[in-house]
């Protein structure tokens, strides 16, 4: 079932894009089959689980961090979003033993989450800056909406295409 949610004006198009980016990567991760999971990813030192596991606690880190920062009125902490890669290492080792359907599920509730969270962000907060944060909250959200996703999807397609040809 569907959550119906309204966004801000100016959130309205980066969550239309983030929701549409987290259910293409979904999409492609059933479609893999399971011998193809513990393959090596285009990404040096990970398999397409630890590429799987990346993107489904990805919106849990610095993209979370900042939402329940901003909704609750506080400071970002800038060093929580320091070293992406070390980050990224730990919370894929943290998935090492969850199953890929746990990983799908955490995908797909994770995707859940973020659409909540952009849903609480008002008209005001577009322009929101931080003294130590290089770019306004806008800025940050439209950058790259649903890049992240886009990227790694294509990667995991990479994989799927392997057993194609």
């Amino acid at each position: 079932m569907m959550t119906e949610r309204t966004f801000a004006p100016w959130v309205e198009p980066i969550a239309e894009q983030m929701r549409e980016s987290r259910a293409q990567a979904v999409g492609v991760a059933h479609q893999i089959l399971a011998e193809l999971w513990r393959l090596p990813s285009p990404l040096r030192g990970w398999t397409n689980k630890d590429l799987l596991a990346h993107l489904a606690s990805s919106d849990a880190s610095a993209l979370h961090i900042v939402l329940r920062a901003v909704i609750a009125g506080e400071r970002v902490d800038p060093a929580l979003l320091s070293d992406p890669d070390a980050r990224n290492a730990r919370n894929v080792e943290e998935r090492r033993g969850r199953s890929v359907e746990e990983l799908i599920a955490e995908l797909e509730a994770e995707g859940a989450e973020t659409q909540e969270l952009l849903s609480q962000l008002g008209p005001g907060d577009e322009n929101l800056r931080q003294d130590d944060i290089p770019m306004s909250l806008g800025e940050g959200l439209g950058n790259d909406a649903g890049g992240h996703d886009r990227e790694h999807m294509v990667q995991l397609r990479m994989a799927l295409e392997s057993v194609m040809l």
